[in-house]
């Protein structure tokens, strides 16, 4: 039995609502990818929770609202609401909306859940020592069925059913590598939670 009380449905119908309206077309076929793509994370993240004991329905709320920021512009919600990220963060522009995340579920969807706040705010860079809710949607996010068929996903979501930290750290280093090959900024964030996991 959950001991939170937050309407999954209506999260749901509330954020495709958000992530789809006022948009052109070709912006709205795009907003439906990044729905379905959520709805992916759900299904996983729900596998791994009854997997590992966790809250089911933390597991798939935070899943759902995982990108909840994806289509926020910082500048203008920081404005309105007044809240303001750490500079370190800010220079990583692919992570801001996990970061953002924690206020705009906290403004937009009513969520005060420190647990589930948490697991939307770490789902793209990761950290050290992050709870089991952390790990779950950080790997669901990675390797939902969704994802493109790369080979290593195979090996992560098999790793995902066996033994969470071990594929922590196997897609954070897949990150890494993909990150460093493009010659992209890494986030502090990554590196240091792949050192934890990577020694466990």
């Amino acid at each position: 039995m959950s001991n939170i009380n937050y309407n999954f449905e209506q999260l749901k119908q509330q954020l495709h609502k958000n992530f789809t309206s006022g948009k052109t077309p070709k912006d709205a076929a795009y907003a439906e990818k990044r729905f379905t793509h959520t709805l992916g994370v759900v299904e996983t993240a729900e596998k791994l929770a009854k997997i590992y004991g966790v809250d089911v329905e933390k597991a798939r709320i935070a899943a759902l609202l995982h990108d909840c920021a994806k289509f926020h512009k910082y500048n203008d919600f920081s404005r309105k609401h007044g809240i303001k990220l750490d500079e370190e963060i800010l220079k990583y522009p692919k992570v801001i909306h996990s970061f953002l995340g924690v206020f705009v579920a906290k403004v937009e969807y009513g969520i005060e859940d420190v647990e589930i706040l948490n697991a939307i705010k770490y789902h793209t860079t990761g950290k050290p020592d992050m709870t089991v809710l952390e790990k779950i949607v950080y790997l669901a996010d990675a390797i939902e069925p969704g994802r493109e068929e790369y080979e290593y996903l195979i090996e992560g979501r098999k790793l995902a059913n066996e033994d969470l930290d071990k594929a922590v750290a196997f897609i954070l280093e897949r990150t890494i590598k993909y990150v460093k090959e493009r010659k992209l900024e890494l986030c502090y964030l990554t590196e240091d939670a792949y050192e934890w996991y990577r020694k466990k």
